[in-house]
């Protein structure tokens, strides 16, 4: 159960640092609008929500943002999984 939970806060982490490697313009590119310094929301993305921040570039170069619902449902989905994350499920571990 532990390898389960740790495989789970870092291979988000993992795919992102390679995507960020392999191709930089997938994951700068739907931060470069924004008026603070474009490298520091994709690194604060990587440590805080990084399955919300792989769905913000996917949905950027897939369904051209999140002005789309596909696009808006891929960054819920993403904010959703990283806030089971961070809360260690400890709803399920009440019952």
């Amino acid at each position: 159960m532990c390898l389960l939970a740790a495989l789970g806060l870092i291979a988000p982490r993992l795919i992102l640092v390679l995507l960020w490697l392999f191709s930089p313009a997938v994951v700068l590119g739907p931060f470069a609008s924004l008026a603070i310094p474009n490298p520091i929301i994709p690194l604060l993305g990587l440590l805080f929500l990084p399955t919300t921040t792989l769905g913000i570039c996917w949905a950027a170069e897939s369904f051209g943002g999140m002005q789309s619902f596909s696009g808006l449902l891929i960054v819920l989905i993403g904010l959703v999984i990283d806030a089971g994350l961070i809360g260690k499920g400890r709803g399920l571990s009440k019952r």
